[in-house]
């Protein structure tokens, strides 16, 4: 499991009531989704513009109704599995967009790093979901590589590629963890 996401039943109770009060206003953890995925195309725009740090801040912002979303969804019963796709993918998209923008913006091109990282993490969870097998084995998600994306954007040459290619990296080991997990547990309930 992701070293963050250790804080997850911590971060629902402390949302708890927002999620309370945006089930009462018929908001759905899609929408929510959406919104961030919005505020993350903003992020890449303005980053593309040159406002690197207005998009870090529009960046931030969605990846806070990321935080929302889900909480909502377990807070109030409407968890799916369309939203935990839809969640996930929008989740890669908000991602690209703003890298693509920081990297047009005068972001290193190696930032392409993390996003393709994030996109082989995601991938090996699928295939891990769709035999039935668990995907929480990653140590390094999606909160640890905001913060190391957002570490590199912000610092100097060449600790920024440094970051990123740790990123990567990180993700790459992950995606490992992930698919060594589902191959433990397949050989574990495999007849004999």
């Amino acid at each position: 499991m992701s070293w963050l996401y250790a804080f997850k039943p911590f971060k629902d109770q402390a949302l708890r009531s927002i999620s309370h009060t945006l089930f009462a206003m018929r908001v759905t953890p899609n929408m929510v989704t959406i919104c961030g995925l919005f505020m993350s195309l903003i992020a890449g725009v303005l980053a593309a513009s040159g406002h690197l740090y207005a998009g870090i801040f529009f960046f931030m912002i969605g990846a806070c109704l990321d935080a929302i979303d889900g909480s909502l969804a377990r807070a109030c019963g409407l968890c799916s599995e369309f939203g935990r796709y839809f969640d996930s993918a929008c989740d890669r998209i908000s991602e690209l967009a703003f890298i693509a923008g920081a990297v047009i913006g005068g972001a290193p091109v190696l930032a392409f790093a993390v996003i393709a990282g994030s996109v082989l993490l995601m991938a090996s969870r699928i295939n891990n979901h769709i035999k039935g097998l668990n995907s929480n084995a990653a140590t390094f998600g999606r909160p640890e590589r905001i913060a190391l994306l957002v570490a590199g954007l912000l610092s100097p040459a060449p600790y920024n590629i440094a970051i990123f290619l740790v990123a990567g990296l990180l993700c790459v080991v992950s995606s490992a963890q992930v698919l060594a997990s589902g191959m433990r547990i397949r050989a574990v309930i495999r007849p004999q």
